[in-house]
């Protein structure tokens, strides 16, 4: 069984190495929030998901009167599904206005492109965190725009608050922290910023193999 996990972990591990940066002749526009958003429409992310799994499948969590269920506040639409990839299930979120056209081609194309997200398909495309938000608080709207600072260089060895960072978010996981380095081929105390990519990509594997076992072992 613990091998079976850890081939799963690989395989998920392989899906964002491979795909978490699209081809950008697949990358569009979309207008959200008086911006323009990079995304990958539902047809591309649709043939990623046909090349790593044949057999994958997204369902809704709920149903209503024979179709999926739509929860709407505030003029906002709501739907909650369940993508399954290589024997692995996530939840996702599709948004909308209530009033756009085609409302659940609309709700199951962004649950779609937000469940492949989960897996790391377009990952790259998303707001970047740091380890499930630890220390993490968004900015204010109303908050005075900091100058752009030089972005550290990949070489730059790893804080000691950054280590104690990951070191906490691994314990509140439940997995070790040089398991998640040795997954990631880095030797932790002498980690740099360049590591930083792969130890997130190792600790989200990690986690996911962890949260698979614990709900085998109940």
């Amino acid at each position: 069984m613990a091998n079976e996990n850890i081939n799963q972990a690989l395989a998920l591990r392989k899906v964002l190495d491979e795909y978490k940066i699209p081809d950008p002749k697949i990358v569009g526009k979309l207008p959200r929030g008086g911006i323009q958003l990079d995304f990958v429409g539902h047809a591309d992310i649709t043939r990623i998901l046909i090349e790593i799994d044949p057999n994958w499948r997204m369902v809704p969590c709920g149903w209503d009167n024979g179709r999926p269920s739509v929860h709407i506040v505030n003029g906002m639409a709501t739907s909650w599904w369940e993508l399954s990839i290589l024997g692995q299930s996530r939840l996702c979120v599709g948004t909308a206005k209530d009033n756009s056209p085609d409302l659940d081609k609309v709700l199951y194309g962004d649950a779609l492109r937000n469940g492949a997200m989960r897996f790391g398909i377009a990952l790259s495309l998303w707001t970047k965190q740091e380890w499930e938000d630890v220390s993490h608080n968004a900015a204010s709207k109303s908050a005075p725009v900091k100058p752009k600072t030089e972005a550290p260089s990949p070489d730059e060895p790893l804080k000691k608050t950054q280590i104690t960072q990951f070191a906490q978010a691994c314990a509140k996981a439940k997995i070790e922290a040089h398991d998640v380095a040795q997954h990631a081929g880095v030797e932790l105390q002498k980690a740099t910023v360049g590591d930083l990519d792969k130890l997130r990509a190792s600790f989200k594997v990690l986690v996911a193999a962890q949260k698979t076992s614990d709900e085998e072992g109940e």
